[in-house]
């Protein structure tokens, strides 16, 4: 596996040089493991392509597609609140630029219920073993409202996205609401899933898509 030589960008904020990763990579895994809410496994999640960048010096935000280093819930959670508080200003700009906030303000919020999830998600490659860890009360405070907040702008600009508003829906337990969202979705399998989720009152993030032979390895691990 290769992964390229580093490289270093300069902080538009502070001026500070952030190490990054341009590439080329070479990567061997199975295959790819995508979950419910839109998460897909890649064997280096740290140097995943992001749109949004925290700087590590002065801890200013920075709209940039580049390989990087993830950010944190906490990060996106503070992300969060700038541009919440950024796009509600009556400016020329903002006024200009309205849609465009809101989609920067879902793409933040998408990555809050990722990350929030990280903590309770089976990694692909742990055999089978749960490594979840402890979550704090406030937290999930911030995950529901979060999520509430999520299906207001997916209403809005992603109306037939029925799939990761089912989602949100069983996330926070209204599970009516979650199945009349699902019974829209066009992909069967995926439905299939999905409803029998929401028949059991599960509310945590699930695998919907994983390669032919983790599958196999998997079975034959519980056979066992």
């Amino acid at each position: 596996m290769q992964i390229g030589s580093p490289s270093y960008r300069k902080c538009l904020h502070c001026g500070e040089k952030s190490e990054y990763y341009s590439g080329p990579f070479f990567v061997h895994y199975y295959g790819l493991t995508e979950w419910s809410d839109g998460e897909i496994f890649q064997e280096l999640p740290s140097l995943k392509e992001t749109e949004l960048q925290k700087c590590h010096f002065c801890s200013n935000f920075t709209w940039l597609r580049q390989k990087f280093d993830g950010m944190t819930f906490k990060d996106y959670c503070d992300a969060l609140i700038f541009f919440e508080n950024l796009y509600s200003k009556k400016t020329i700009i903002s006024h200009v630029f309205h849609k465009r906030n809101k989609k920067r303000l879902l793409y933040i919020r998408l990555n809050i219920l990722r990350k929030y999830n990280d903590r309770i998600r089976i990694h692909p490659l742990s055999n089978g073993e749960k490594k979840s860890k402890s979550i704090d009360e406030n937290d999930k405070i911030i995950f529901i409202n979060n999520a509430n907040k999520l299906i207001e702008l997916l209403k809005i600009l992603e109306p037939d996205n029925h799939f990761i508003i089912a989602e949100l829906y069983r996330n926070i337990g209204l599970f009516e609401d979650s199945k009349a969202e699902a019974d829209k979705i066009y992909d069967e399998n995926k439905k299939r899933l999905l409803l029998r989720e929401i028949e059991n009152e599960n509310r945590d993030v699930i695998i919907i898509k994983q390669p032919l032979t983790a599958r196999v390895s998997l079975r034959a691990q519980h056979e066992q």
